[in-house]
């Protein structure tokens, strides 16, 4: 399934934390408010599943 976040934008992966650790989405989630309050843009987190991380994704809203 496509994230509706990502469709038709350019994602790219700030950071990433593996699953296995309790703390994973919360660390994620931290990183995605600082990485709003360093550039203003979209950022959202993920669950990888073939990573099997949570990723902090930033969506280029400048696309064709």
């Amino acid at each position: 399934m496509t994230c509706r976040f990502c469709t038709g934008h350019q994602p790219i992966r700030l950071d990433a934390y593996p699953a296995g650790n309790p703390r994973a989405e919360l660390l994620a989630d931290h990183r995605a408010t600082e990485a709003r309050t360093q550039v203003p843009g979209p950022v959202h987190v993920h669950y990888d599943a073939i990573d099997d991380t949570f990723a902090v994704i930033r969506t280029n809203t400048n696309h064709c």
